[in-house]
């Protein structure tokens, strides 16, 4: 229990004596200085105690759930009478969903050096500075109370702002900061600039002197003062601005958070996105081997889902989740599909296709036996939130492909499998239950639609053909939508083949071979890697309007643009090592052009994806893309070359028309499925 605090007035006009029950000091009660001290700090050490109290009681309650009453030990006051009387005052708590607690505070009164507690001011228990310090159990109330307290957009249900204690961009280093970083600049200059004019003309009379001389002979006394004096000011301004950029970039740098700090804080970008630890099974590249004559092409994979040869390292998926929630259907289109995969292009994240997945998933999703569909759009290696794997290791550069893209993907439909077949879901995606491994038939494999976004549109036709080639998958790809497809030797020039991989090296190499490569990272990191990460955290986190500017060039019509489609972009720049992560991504790309002339090129793989059977494939595009133009030339040869895709244009719209036009989209799409 609390100690009770008393207060015994002695005389009205003095201030009173606090003292804790049971202890008696005669001494301090005699000085009125010394009995004040006494008063504040025994004050102040009970009211940590009823603080510290009431936190521990709130937690236990908490932790149990309900609406509760909490009892606070009786704190004394002082009275109004002569002879020291004092009235008990109780504190409750009520601690529950959204409810305040009348708590009892401290008040001074400076004027009367009087000090009292009051017992009717109330403070709410979701202030993050009463829970500062606190356990798991009040840290998982405060992430409930943060996602109660946050709301999302107007025109986007499902995607909410970045947390105020979160800066996307650089801050602003304070004007006083400012003014003092140049007068520095300007006396560490002056030492020799400064000196130097003033030697040139020592006083009054003779600078006077000189000037008048200069403008009526125009000696060369003139264009020396004025040279030294402009170049004693760009010296200032450039010694202050490189000062500037380094005390920002130190004490008011952008924000870097890690998805899992985001995850447990509950501040995720949307009400739909998930954070999932998986751990990708291996797919193979796919190749092509050519017949004796007549030139037939064979698709030949190596890797299936239960195989052991998945890659040993899990990675941290970030992730938006959609299941279907209606049990109405549309009519006019006959194909349901259990599950929808969906990949972002590049520069994005999963959250681009955050405007158009739900209503995706209740259009297209099906609810055959009692189970809904669900569309899944993660982030790929080197993008959004998902964690970026170590380049630096062997094969952590071709983690970055994307045929590790394609695995991730089919690990996260194999955690949704799992978990509905634990929530009594039954049969999912991604997996077959152990009885029906001995008599699993055409009905047990799972209908999937894949869809796939500029750089996404290569790891949609990879997965594709991994499905169609692995039958104990129960996936058949069903239908294949390519947006804006960035497709080298289709929409995008070819690249010609090189004779290196991807820059790993053989565990054979020689000690000395290993020992050069460590000296090329170390090198790399300093002069390479450092100054592109710093470029690029400058270029994107040094304004705020960076991502409205360059998505005006993507969209066809920059009037559609709106606050929330630069948020979608703008959210992953706070994540930890995203330039890092960019940066592995490009490298990845550019040293892993095809040494083996048997493996698919783009073209080859829109060839095999649109020959298969059962397996509708739309390309979809706007006229007015300027990233990757289909309108022309491209458009005629994906007619002629590939009868088989349908191939849907969308006016007036740019590189990415589902996020341009989601109603649109949505029609096009169903009447290129009618068809």
């Amino acid at each position: 229990m609390l100690p009770c605090v008393n207060f015994a007035p002695t005389d009205p006009t003095q201030t009173y004596t606090a003292r804790t029950k049971g202890t008696r000091d005669s001494r301090d009660s005699s000085h009125p200085r010394r009995s004040k001290r006494r008063c504040v700090r025994q004050l102040q050490q009970t009211w940590t105690t009823m603080t510290a109290y009431l936190d521990r009681t709130t937690r236990r309650l908490t932790a149990s759930g309900g609406k509760r009453m909490m009892m606070v030990p009786n704190i004394g006051y002082a009275g109004g009478g002569s002879g020291g009387s004092h009235t008990p005052a109780s504190a409750f708590a009520t601690i529950g969903s959204g409810h305040k607690a009348p708590l009892s505070i401290l008040r001074r009164r400076s004027s009367a050096a009087t000090v009292c507690l009051a017992s009717s001011a109330s403070s709410s228990l979701a202030d993050d500075s009463f829970y500062r310090g606190a356990g798991d159990q009040s840290s998982q109330y405060q992430q409930q109370q943060r996602k109660r307290l946050r709301v999302a957009r107007p025109d986007e249900p499902n995607l909410f702002d970045i947390p105020p204690d979160l800066h996307p961009t650089y801050q602003t280093v304070p004007i006083l900061l400012r003014a003092g970083i140049i007068v520095a600049s300007a006396l560490l200059v002056g030492r020799s600039g400064l000196s130097q004019i003033f030697l040139a003309s020592s006083s009054l009379r003779t600078i006077l002197g000189q000037l008048s001389q200069s403008l009526l002979s125009r000696r060369w006394f003139s264009l020396s003062v004025l040279r030294k004096s402009l170049s004693f000011l760009l010296r200032t301004a450039l010694l202050s601005t490189v000062a500037n950029l380094a005390i920002q970039e130190v004490a008011y740098p952008p924000s870097r958070v890690t998805t899992k700090y985001l995850a447990q804080r509950g501040e995720l970008p949307s009400s739909l996105s998930r954070y999932t630890v998986v751990r990708p099974p291996a797919v193979s590249a796919p190749t092509v081997e050519t017949g004796v004559g007549d030139g037939a092409v064979s698709l030949s994979t190596a890797s299936s889902w239960n195989e052991e040869d998945a890659t040993s390292s899990t990675i941290g998926v970030h992730s938006i989740q959609y299941m279907k929630r209606t049990t109405n259907t549309n009519d006019s289109i006959d194909q349901k599909y259990d599950s929808l995969i969906l990949h972002h292009g590049f520069g994005a994240s999963s959250l681009s296709w955050l405007p158009v997945l739900p209503s995706l998933v209740e259009r297209l999703g099906t609810n055959a036996k009692g189970r809904s569909a669900v569309g899944v759009a993660h982030d790929a290696p080197g993008f959004g939130f998902t964690e970026r794997p170590n380049a630096d290791l062997e094969g952590g550069l071709e983690q970055y492909g994307a045929l590790n893209n394609v695995g991730i993907a089919l690990a996260l439909l194999q955690k949704e499998s799992q978990q509905s077949e634990s929530n009594g879901g039954g049969e999912s995606a991604g997996g077959k239950n152990a009885e029906e491994e001995d008599d699993g038939g055409d009905e047990k494999v799972k209908s999937l639609a894949i869809f796939g976004h500029s750089m996404g549109s290569k790891a949609a036709l990879l997965m594709a053909l991994h499905c169609a080639s692995q039958p104990n998958l129960l996936l058949k790809p069903n239908l294949v939508v390519l947006v804006a497809p960035a497709l080298e030797g289709v929409a995008l020039p070819s690249r010609p083949s090189s004779k290196g991989g991807a820059g790993q090296v053989s565990p054979k190499s020689s000690l000395m071979r290993r020992a050069a490569r460590r000296v090329w990272i170390a090198w790399r990191k300093v002069f390479l890697d450092y100054p592109f990460r710093y470029g690029l955290r400058r270029l994107v986190n040094g304004t705020k309007d960076f991502w409205r500017k360059g998505l005006t060039l993507a969209w066809g019509d920059p009037q559609r643009l709106s606050d929330s489609d630069a948020l979608r972009f703008q959210w992953p720049s706070i994540g930890e090592g995203w330039e890092e992560g960019l940066i592995n991504f490009t490298r990845s790309r550019l040293l892993s052009s095809p040494s083996d002339p048997a493996l698919m090129d783009d073209g080859q793989l829109l060839r095999e994806v649109a020959n298969l059977k059962d397996t509708k494939v739309v390309i979809v595009y706007g006229s007015k893309d300027a990233v990757v133009r289909i309108e022309g030339s491209v458009a005629e040869k994906l007619r002629l070359e590939y009868p088989n895709v349908k191939l849907v244009r969308m006016e007036g719209l740019g590189h990415d028309p589902f996020e341009e036009d989601v109603d649109g989209f949505l029609t096009v799409l169903d009447e290129a499925l009618q068809e």
